[in-house]
């Protein structure tokens, strides 16, 4: 399911670097990622 959605991997690597981040803070990097990019 994931391997279609390079920005989950993206939001790994976030959390993994970061540690100790929120749900929230991860929710919304999340949506971030899955905007458009043009």
């Amino acid at each position: 399911y994931f391997y279609n959605k390079p920005y989950f991997w993206t939001g790994a690597y976030f959390v993994a670097s970061c540690g100790g981040v929120t749900v929230e803070q991860l929710k919304n990097y999340v949506e971030n990622q899955e905007q458009p990019k043009q």
